[in-house]
């Protein structure tokens, strides 16, 4: 997602970061109740103000049987395409994970990660439109644009750290918090071959929460306080999710919330879960300075995730299934 505030900070995120927990932090890794993850997420922007912002990503963690106790896997795909420049982001990340258990239980983990990868970002130059190109009474796109690109793409290596602290208070009950630190390179990113143009370091803090309240009603708060150089962003809501069927193999759920981010826009959120399916449909609501353009419209947001050999939510029967005999 890139909105007109956090564009300034450059690197390109979401607005249910809860449902994209590679970009989030690498330390996600592996956090979650089945064997394997499967991730889509994609959301389309600013078609008010100029050509849409458009990004696409997806992602696979999980614990292979080959690999050590508590050690998890993940790679992740992101395409991202921005305005009249079509100026294009593309990144592939692989990672890992290791959890450990405070005295050897399940109630406290501890999480660390690393990510590595690469990010490719371009420019289509023929879209570009500059202020040589006026001849005084029209624009004239014929005319040179004084500009001299000394490249159109570049390619940068990605270093991204996380840690993760995991409280499990009782079954329906859990809290997570963590940090990650991106681009700890500091990668080059100018197109004029010039130096200290760099993707500066962005430091991630956020807390999630997933704690039941009544038999069937279930709070899903979450936080993400993100800097990037002199730039910053705070996300805060929570949605509610309401739990229609629980049985040892069948799960069927609704919830819907709100976020705030804060200066910048709203956060409105539905969603549904079905056995081993999550899906989820954001809408930001801008509110920032940008209203005047904007028209207050921001862009749609949709997650999807599928786990694989999932655990049983309830791991006891409710009621027998018997046949019926005629």
């Amino acid at each position: 997602m890139v909105s007109a505030f956090s564009a300034k900070a450059q690197d390109i995120h979401f607005s249910q970061f809860f449902f994209a927990p590679q970009w989030l932090n690498p330390a996600e890794i592996g956090q979650f109740d089945a064997q394997y993850r499967g991730t889509a997420n994609q959301k389309t922007q600013w078609r008010e103000v100029s050509q849409p912002y458009t990004t696409f990503a997806l992602a696979a963690d999980g614990r292979p049987d080959f690999l050590p106790e508590n050690t998890a896997v993940g790679m992740a795909v992101m395409n991202d395409r921005a305005g009249d420049s079509r100026f294009n982001t593309f990144s592939v990340l692989a990672g890992g994970s290791y959890t450990y258990k405070i005295k050897d239980s399940n109630r406290h983990l501890l999480t660390g990660a690393l990510q590595l990868g690469f990010t490719q970002v371009s420019l289509n130059q023929d879209a570009l439109r500059f202020d040589n190109q006026f001849n005084g009474v029209a624009f004239d796109p014929t005319l040179p644009t004084g500009e001299s690109f000394a490249r159109n793409s570049r390619i940068h290596a990605n270093v991204n750290l996380g840690a993760a602290y995991t409280f499990n208070y009782a079954p329906g009950k859990k809290l997570v918090a963590g940090w990650a630190g991106h681009n700890l390179t500091r990668p080059d990113r100018s197109f004029f071959n010039e130096t200290g143009i760099d993707l500066p370091l962005r430091h991630a803090y956020y807390v999630t929460g997933d704690w039941n309240i009544l038999p069937d009603i279930d709070l899903l708060p979450a936080m993400r306080y993100m800097r990037q150089r002199t730039f910053s962003e705070f996300v805060i809501g929570t949605a509610v999710r309401y739990v229609l069927i629980n049985e040892r193999n069948l799960y069927r759920s609704v919830f819907a919330g709100y976020f705030g981010r804060l200066g910048d826009s709203g956060i409105g959120l539905i969603g549904m879960e079905i056995d081993d399916w999550r899906a989820g449909i954001s809408y930001d609501i801008n509110m920032s300075n940008l209203t005047v353009a904007s028209r207050n419209r921001g862009g749609f947001e949709f997650s999807l995730q599928y786990l694989f050999n999932r655990q049983p939510r309830n791991a006891g029967f409710n009621h027998r299934f018997c046949p019926t005999y005629i």
